[in-house]
């Protein structure tokens, strides 16, 4: 039986082709606006390498000192990092990290060619938080980061441009004109992970201007880093974000009278994090996540909207077949049953459709879509692009909520003016023309 509804709707198609160009178009544009959204929201907070732990990880960017009408905020210190943070329980490993990359330059041996960089400053558990993939070597050891000793891992890519293979340990990088030993070689981040992107990573402890009691402001609290904290397998995140907040309210109680310490709510969640722009204002989640839902409503409902005026002037022309029909015998249901087989196969090729164009889209868009709802643009770095892996797209989940969302709202457009149609009365029907 609906393998002879299914024909019938092929044939309608073909028949009617016009107006299920527009009819399938239409699905498939809803389709693809909120698969782009979402998986551009999917790659913010999804598992994805190197940040494969994300599920379990904590966040604290920034943190602001008030002392009277005075207020100052910024990045953490690394002193107000370890204090608050170094002996959660339920914590796994802490990493830090410089909060901004640093631009540099590279200088190829015997060549006078200057190839612009990106390196980022960490600590070695940074290491254990993300889960990089080494092509050769290893991750530079707690005595190199103690020492402050000038190692360096760096991105796969950059060894075989410098040294045309990506066995390069034990080699030298001239990263401004300064010397860097070559200790791992690592699969490359993208830049769809700006937290962990870079072509080289060096303890921050190399640093000339580094020093361990570096103050931003006169409590010692603010510097130029931020802490990843990862849960221990099992750790409840709420619980651990508890405690790692009561750290911070006694740690300010031990500053002089008149000043206090606070990161804000923090530290968050990867999904929260994502949210914050400012060291100085806590974002207001629950009217940012109602907003965004309110966007996809939209791009839902503003198509079905459209498609429900075509589908209810196609049942008009069709009021004469369905007249016959009935005088043949045929119940009403028997006639819904077609309809939710015909809208059936026009939301599938539609999402089919929506799915192919929202991938065109995001490779089009891809140097900018990743700061849908950010407050201000970064640029991209010279000479880099951003790559999408397979994993990252191929998000069936979302896929097939849209499409079910999608199927539901083209019933509706479609189920209404059909059973309107389907109840006038038969002569009313064999009447229209």
């Amino acid at each position: 039986m609906y393998k002879q509804y299914f024909k019938q709707a092929w044939n309608l198609i073909r028949q009617e082709k016009l107006f299920s160009i527009i009819y399938i178009i239409g699905t498939g544009l809803s389709v693809s606006m909120v698969m782009v959204l979402s998986i551009v929201f999917y790659m913010k907070v999804a598992n994805i390498y190197p940040e494969t732990n994300r599920d379990r990880m904590l966040i604290a960017k920034s943190g602001i000192v008030r002392s009277g009408d005075s207020t100052t905020s910024s990045s953490l210190s690394e002193y107000v990092i370890k204090t608050c943070f170094g002996s959660l329980k339920g914590m796994e490993v802490l990493g830090i990290m410089e909060s901004y990359p640093t631009d540099a330059e590279v200088q190829p041996e015997g060549s006078p060619e200057q190839i612009p960089v990106t390196a980022r400053f960490v600590n070695t558990d940074f290491w254990r938080v993300f889960h990089f993939r080494f092509l050769s070597g290893q991750a530079f050891t707690v005595a190199d980061y103690q020492s402050g000793l000038r190692t360096a891992v760096i991105a796969g890519s950059l060894a075989r441009r410098l040294f045309g293979t990506v066995d390069a340990v034990g080699r030298y990088v001239m990263m401004d004109f300064v010397p860097y030993r070559v200790c791992g070689v690592v699969q490359e981040a993208s830049l769809v992970t700006p937290d962990t992107y870079a072509l080289l990573y060096i303890p921050y402890t190399a640093r000339d201007d580094y020093a361990p009691d570096k103050k931003n402001d006169s409590t010692g609290s603010l510097g130029g880093f931020r802490a990843y904290i990862l849960a221990a397998p099992g750790t409840n995140l709420d619980v651990l974000k508890e405690e790692a907040e009561n750290n911070v309210r006694r740690y300010s109680q031990t500053l002089e009278e008149g000043v206090e310490f606070s990161i804000l709510g923090q530290p968050d969640k990867q999904w929260q994090t994502i949210f914050r722009y400012w060291s100085n204002d806590v974002p207001e989640y629950g009217k940012l996540l109602l907003t965004y839902s309110l966007i996809l409503l939209i791009l839902l409902l503003v198509p079905a909207v459209s498609l429900s005026g075509m589908a209810d002037s196609r049942m008009e022309r069709r009021l004469a077949e369905m007249g016959i029909r009935r005088a043949f015998g045929a119940p009403v249901g028997v006639l819904m049953r077609q309809v939710i087989s015909e809208n059936f196969l026009f939301t599938l090729l539609g999402g089919l459709f929506g799915l192919l164009f929202s991938y065109l889209l995001l490779y089009v868009t891809r140097s900018w879509v990743l700061q849908i709802g950010a407050s201000f643009i970064d640029i991209l770095p010279e000479g880099t692009d951003v790559v999408f892996t397979p994993s990252m797209l191929m998000n069936w989940q979302v896929f097939c909520i849209a499409l079910v969302v999608c199927f539901l709202l083209n019933l509706l457009s479609s189920l209404i003016p059909a059973w309107r149609a389907a109840h006038r009365h038969i002569i009313y029907s064999l009447n229209a023309k």
